[in-house]
């Protein structure tokens, strides 16, 4: 504590831009860390806590995935002895006309019965004393204090929805006070009567799910086992809690990406830490050779610096938590609608979630990451020779026996990491040999970086004779200090081009997907986002479709999630005879014209490729499918390659889907054209036909194409996080490495000085100094990027979302970057080249 306050502390106030720089590297991992979890949570704990909410009372749920059920379940359930109440309920999103206010969750519930569920808590407690009033006007809404204050509304208002029906009035009856149920969904909540919203909703005579409350003296798991025994397993009965545990699996693919890039960026900021911390040593050697000399012992030296680590680590996570509570501000928004938008899961995250696990976790990674990073500096210091380390530059020596031991574990890693690849079947072999490589490539960094600064020196000599020279030479003699600051770069650029990579692999296949598998000329839908499934069409419109002239052929897609195995995964009902006549896309396995035959007959299903591959599922595998009616057990009898779902998806024919459900309602149309037909004017037909009596919206192949690639570019928005990571990990890792080796030569600068050299040759040896690290970070992150990408594809395919994309470098990223980052190098080396040419000469000459 002496050492630390009389040495460290001083060194702290005399430098405090550079302890600043220490700390940058702690803050930048941390936040990034930080920010990405507590937006990714604070989405999953609004969705929630809007289920939390809305169940009430309820102690159990039934539902049948996204499919719902037939109203006579809703008697089965209320038979029962062990049931105490038993009610339907109806969710859906709906568009409001209200500028700015987003969606509005509608519950259409039975009001006879609901509120021993839910308490609604009206400000006008006679508002709607007798519920039959309420379901005699199924026009009637009860709204939220919050969603009325904000809209200037009050009771017997009218407000404006957009339905199925297309857009209705409807007027409030009622307004429940804030807190409670009325703050779900971030209080833009209503609710209606569920016979009302059947009808708005294009739900038929099907319900959503029924909440129920057991009986007293009943357990809660008792009421459920005897609840699923009656239903079957077509039916979930579960707490209201799964709710939440479902929609984390059917974001699972988004989660595993977001930890993939946390965990980049927490070993980027190790190394940034790692690379501070040796700057740290090296400026201050001579002040480690006078304690030596005064009789500081080794240990002293060692905890002198490691307790600066503690210190710096404290109050860098602190900030780097500060920081990513900033970040993750402005990330919520964008991925609550990522995920609404991808998984069409209704959810709206109005603040952040702060877990205090998070942040202790944070805190302590901060703290635990700038110690261990901190330890090889601090055992090195200790150990120097206090004659050493008077001298200038003996410590970034990088001795011969040094690099052949770090060449040798390096081959021998690589040797274990490609085993892994090879014979790693499970995810742990794969993810070893994952990390393997990352840290093969750390252990060459030192050499490799030491080479290419051999191999620019002729260049840069050429290009400026003395300023070239001075710049290749300062490398060459001290790659100890710039080694860190190449291999952070090098990571953060690894995981830009493994992230660029996948998008540009991604972009290829989905438009390939689309010009074979979606090929119809135009797209009728209830919704201008395909991906929510809120409203449906009848059935008897399928026929209706196709009396409309120019129409050649309409197919009906109903679509849907439900558990299979314990994952959410997409059914796809139609019309499979229809869609093999027109479909021109090659199985993965299967004879094509066999599996369209057998599955149109009702004795197959076509499953997805992604969902073969991450449920271990093979051709001619008898898969059991829950049904309200009970296991529907089908062979597989084709496999596609299919982008419908992440986590898979089954194709079945619509009439076995309509045997099984008892579901005819549609979710989407396959329009297909006569020839000549133009599509602006069958697509103005049929919204003439149908928008008096219902809303739809009417895509040509090309919109949806737009609306497809839109939401690719909103999942791979990641990217483009990671480009402006590794820009700032280029800027604070370059800064550091300048500013040592201007200290390191301040009396080669004032040598230069003094013999004649000019202030801008100094400028430029600085300069060219700075674009040689990020010419050789480029180099080095370009080589692993590539083999990143390998192992990224490898990632998706097996774990992520089962599919197989091919491999593409991302040339045009590359070719983004190399501007980008020399550029950043050229910014990050204005500060210490201008500090090396307005030092004091005299103090300069001094300096030994």
């Amino acid at each position: 504590m002496i050492l630390l306050r009389l040495i460290s502390w001083q060194y702290v106030r005399k430098h405090g831009i550079r302890s600043v720089l220490t700390v940058a590297g702690i803050v930048l991992g941390v936040a990034v860390f930080v920010g990405m979890h507590t937006a990714n949570e604070s989405v999953l704990y609004a969705f929630q806590r809007t289920v939390d909410r809305i169940a009430g009372a309820a102690q159990l749920q039934v539902a049948a995935g996204e499919t719902g059920f037939d109203e006579e379940v809703l008697e089965r359930v209320q038979s029962l002895p062990e049931v105490r109440v038993a009610e339907p309920v109806i969710e859906s999103v709906v568009e409001t006309e209200r500028q700015g206010q987003g969606n509005l969750l509608i519950l259409g519930v039975d009001m006879t019965g609901d509120r021993s569920l839910r308490n609604y808590d009206l400000e006008d407690d006679d508002a709607i004393e007798d519920p039959l009033i309420f379901l005699a006007q199924p026009d009637s809404l009860l709204i939220s204090k919050d969603f009325a204050e904000r809209n200037a509304l009050a009771v017997n208002r009218r407000l404006p929805l957009r339905t199925v029906e297309g857009e209705k009035q409807f007027i409030i009856r009622g307004i429940m006070r804030a807190g409670g149920l009325a703050s779900a969904y971030g209080g833009n909540l209503a609710v209606m009567d569920i016979y009302a919203a059947q009808r708005v909703f294009g739900r038929g005579r099907r319900f959503d799910r029924i909440d129920l409350a057991v009986k007293e003296g009943v357990s809660v798991e008792q009421c459920r086992a005897t609840l699923q025994r009656l239903l079957g397993p077509g039916f979930q009965v579960q707490p209201p809690s799964a709710r939440g545990q479902e929609f984390e699996s059917i974001a699972r693919a988004y989660s595993l990406s977001v930890n993939i890039s946390s965990l980049f960026a927490l070993f980027i900021g190790m190394f940034i830490i790692y690379n501070s911390f040796a700057i740290a040593v090296t400026q201050r050697r001579s002040e480690i050779g006078i304690l030596r000399a005064l009789g500081a012992t080794n240990r002293q030296i060692q905890t002198l610096f490691l307790g600066e680590s503690a210190v710096a680590g404290l109050v860098g996570a602190a900030a780097g938590v500060g920081l990513g509570i900033l970040v993750a501000r402005g990330l919520v928004g964008y991925i609550g609608g990522l995920l609404e938008n991808v998984y069409g899961v209704a959810q709206r995250a109005e603040e952040l979630s702060a877990n205090p696990r998070l942040i202790g976790f944070a805190l302590g990674m901060g703290l635990l990451t700038s110690v261990v990073a901190a330890w090889i500096p601090a055992r090195s210091a200790a150990r120097i020779d206090p004659v050493q380390a008077l001298q200038k530059g003996k410590y970034q020596i990088l001795s011969a026996g040094e690099n052949r031991l770090r060449r040798v574990g390096a081959a021998v890693l690589a040797v274990a990491s490609a085993l892994g690849l090879l014979l790693g079947r499970g995810r742990f072999l794969f993810y070893t040999g994952y990390l393997l490589a990352v840290v093969a490539a750390l252990l060459l960094t030192p050499t490799l970086a030491l080479w290419l600064a051999r191999a620019l020196r002729s260049a840069l000599k050429r290009l400026r004779p003395i300023e070239g020279a001075l710049a290749a030479d300062s490398l060459i003699q001290a790659p100890r200090r710039t080694s860190a600051t190449v291999a952070a770069l090098m990571l953060s650029l690894a995981i830009v081009i493994g992230f660029a990579g996948t998008g540009r692999a991604s972009y290829g296949s989905i438009v390939d997907w689309m010009d074979t598998a979606l090929n119809p000329d135009l797209f009728v839908t209830p919704s201008e986002d395909i991906a929510k499934r809120a409203f449906r069409f009848p059935g008897s419109m399928t026929a209706e479709l196709r009396r409309v002239e120019g129409v050649a052929e309409a197919q009906s897609v109903r679509d849907a999630r439900i558990i299979y195995r314990h994952t959410p995964v997409m059914v796809i009902a139609l019309d499979v005879a229809s869609v093999g006549q027109r479909s021109t896309r090659k199985p993965v396995a299967g004879d094509r014209n066999r599996m369209y035959r057998l599955a149109a007959e009702g004795q197959g299903m076509i499953v997805s490729d992604n969902l073969a591959l991450l449920q271990g599922l093979q051709l001619g595998d008898v898969v059991e499918l829950p049904t309200p009616l009970g296991l529907l057990r089908l062979p597989i009898v084709g496999i596609n390659v299919d982008y419908s779902d992440q986590q898979g998806s089954i194709l079945i024919d619509a009439a076995v889907y309509q045997r099984y459900w008892h579901d005819d309602t549609v979710n989407l149309f396959r329009v297909y054209l006569r020839p000549g037909a133009s599509a602006a004017e069958v697509s103005r037909r049929i919204r003439e036909r149908f928008s008096a009596e219902r809303r739809l919206f009417v895509l040509t192949n090309q919109e949806l194409r737009r609306y497809i690639l839109r939401v690719t570019d909103q999942w791979l928005g990641l990217t483009y996080i990671q480009v402006f990571v590794g820009v700032l990990v280029a800027v604070l890792g370059i800064v550091n490495s300048l500013t040592v080796s201007i200290i390191d030569r301040r009396r080669e600068m004032g040598v230069l000085q003094a013999v004649g050299a000019l202030r801008r040759q100094v400028r430029h040896t600085v300069w060219m100094e700075g674009l040689s690290i990020g010419l050789i970070g480029l180099i080095l992150g370009l080589a692993l990027g590539a083999v990143n990408l390998y192992y990224i594809l490898e990632v998706i395919r097996r774990d992520i979302a089962g599919l197989r994309l091919g491999y593409e470098f991302p040339f045009r990223v590359a070719l983004f970057l190399f501007p980008t980052i020399l550029g950043a190098a050229l910014v990050a080396a204005l500060g210490p080249a201008e500090s090396a040419v307005r030092a004091s000469l005299v103090e300069a000459l001094e300096y030994e």
